[in-house]
């Protein structure tokens, strides 16, 4: 198994702008107002957050992995398999035992989350509106449910590496050391509700923002996670070399998108990676 390094290019934001300019084509017309003034007309708060997040998470999810897991099996589309991180022997768990954990993570234990941010918010006094948000709060919205996401996930991730969290919890997802989009959320419970979900969620419970920001900021998170763990560098995509490179080394590189990595000093081997390396 080996490991080859590229470069990040600029052109790796390609896909979140067009996901997010396509969402806000759509937010702008009248039709959209129309449907979502009677979605939260029709509907509790609580059906708002707890089934329509996961509805929102589903629908992301399992389309992509199975994407994804098309081309692992397939090789093909070539514009994407080419980009290929990790060549060799692969290090994966068996399906049946991913599929089965990623079922109780995502039926069983998101949805009781999921209740527990509803109540938190209401108990804050949020409350969905039926009016969208102005352009402008919804951007520094999801910047701010972004900017909340990159230390959650960074300080988390690195608590689970602590010898103790390591062999009784953290271990179960470094059985991707091969990545996959599957792996993002093949998880002990316990990491999938203070890593994964808290890294969602953190910024919501802190800001309390719009519905339809929470909704989108849950789908250009999940993309992002998805693509993380997808084993390929793709050059119009969040670069996935940072977190392949912590699969294949578990030392260093804890972070999302580098930046705390490069701040706290845990990336002593990567950062030495020239582009074309191969490990």
């Amino acid at each position: 198994m080996t490991y080859r390094y590229r470069r990040e290019p600029h052109s790796q934001h390609i896909l979140l702008a067009s996901l997010l300019a396509v969402a806000l084509g759509i937010g702008s017309t009248d039709v959209f107002a129309d449907f979502w003034a009677r979605l939260v007309a029709s509907n509790s708060v609580r059906v708002l957050v707890t089934p329509g997040l996961l509805l929102v998470h589903t629908l992301v999810f399992w389309p992509v992995c199975a994407a994804f897991h098309y081309v692992d099996r397939t090789n093909r589309p070539r514009f994407i398999s080419r980009h290929r991180i990790q060549e060799g022997k692969v290090v994966q768990p068996p399906m049946g035992k991913t599929i089965r954990l990623l079922l109780g993570n995502q039926f069983v234990l998101l949805p009781v989350l999921l209740l527990g941010v509803g109540e938190l918010l209401l108990l804050r006094g949020w409350t969905a509106e039926a009016e969208l948000p102005s352009l402008q709060r919804l951007l520094l919205e999801l910047l701010g449910q972004g900017a909340c996401s990159l230390p959650i996930f960074y300080f988390t991730h690195r608590f689970l590496h602590r010898n103790w969290w390591m062999k009784r919890v953290h271990h179960v997802h470094h059985q991707y050391r091969t990545t996959a989009a599957l792996a993002s959320e093949y998880a002990h419970p316990v990491e999938f509700a203070i890593g994964n979900f808290l890294t969602l969620a953190g910024g919501a419970l802190l800001i309390g923002p719009h519905l339809l920001s929470m909704y989108l900021f849950t789908v250009l998170g999940l993309v992002t996670i998805l693509v993380h763990h997808c084993g390929y560098a793709l050059p119009w995509a969040p670069w996935a070399g940072h977190h392949d490179w912590h699969h294949y080394r578990f030392r260093e590189m804890f972070g999302t998108i580098g930046l705390l990595d490069r701040l706290f000093g845990t990336q002593p081997e990567y950062k030495d990676l020239k582009d074309g390396d191969i490990v």
